[in-house]
């Protein structure tokens, strides 16, 4: 005997109506979507964070080495006994300096110091440049460490506001207090970040040396 083998056919309608209540069926329940929602808040956070930390090691990496040139420009001037542009017109100043300051972290300006008096007088010396310099993103002067070259090689909390000033025709530089009087021979400026996650700091020594470290 020859069988034929008889299959069933379905209709064509109703095999798209199946796939389409298949594809229905098919989804995230409630709890699956909270899941993620928190798995990419949780990451969008991590990325958040680490983006601000490293705009901040950028701005303090930038401000360390901000103040270091701002120096080497007042050291320069300083060399050249030439006509400077100020907030008092053009002078031919005999000293030139950088006045910082704990009360006001975040700024410092560089000045003529045309008296030379060893310190910034609004009534007797002239700014270079702009009123003030700004550091990036928060960063700021969290410290100012003095002492002397001669033992004993003790740290001490610097005088605020402090004067770093190159005296012509030499660039001799001295650092003083508000009055003028010597603060020491070697002066430590220390940045932080606005996360206090570390510091930095810039070494300026009467010698004319200047460098930058990191510190825990």
């Amino acid at each position: 005997f020859v069988t034929k083998a008889y299959s069933a056919t379905v209709p064509k309608k109703k095999i798209m109506k199946k796939v389409r209540s298949d594809k229905l069926l098919t989804g995230f329940t409630m709890f699956e979507i909270v899941v993620m929602l928190g798995i990419i808040t949780a990451i969008s956070t991590v990325v958040l964070f680490s983006f601000t930390g490293l705009n901040e090691g950028v701005a303090l990496n930038r401000s360390v080495r901000e103040i270091a040139l701002a120096l080497r420009k007042a050291q320069n001037m300083s060399l050249a006994v030439t006509s400077i542009e100020t907030s008092l017109g053009p002078r031919i100043p005999k000293a030139v300096g950088m006045r910082l300051s704990l009360t006001d972290p975040q700024r410092y300006f560089i000045f003529a110091d045309l008296n030379t008096d060893g310190k910034w007088n609004s009534a007797d010396d002239a700014k270079i440049g702009n009123e003030y310099e700004t550091f990036l993103r928060g960063v700021k002067i969290v410290a100012l460490e003095c002492r002397n070259a001669s033992p004993p090689p003790l740290y001490t909390p610097c005088p605020s506001p402090l004067h770093l000033i190159f005296t012509s025709p030499e660039a001799t530089l001295v650092i003083t207090d508000t009055d003028g009087a010597d603060a020491g021979d070697i002066v430590n400026i220390r940045f932080g970040k606005p996360s206090g996650s570390d510091t930095k700091t810039v070494t300026v020594r009467t010698s004319g040396q200047i460098s930058i470290r990191l510190v825990p």
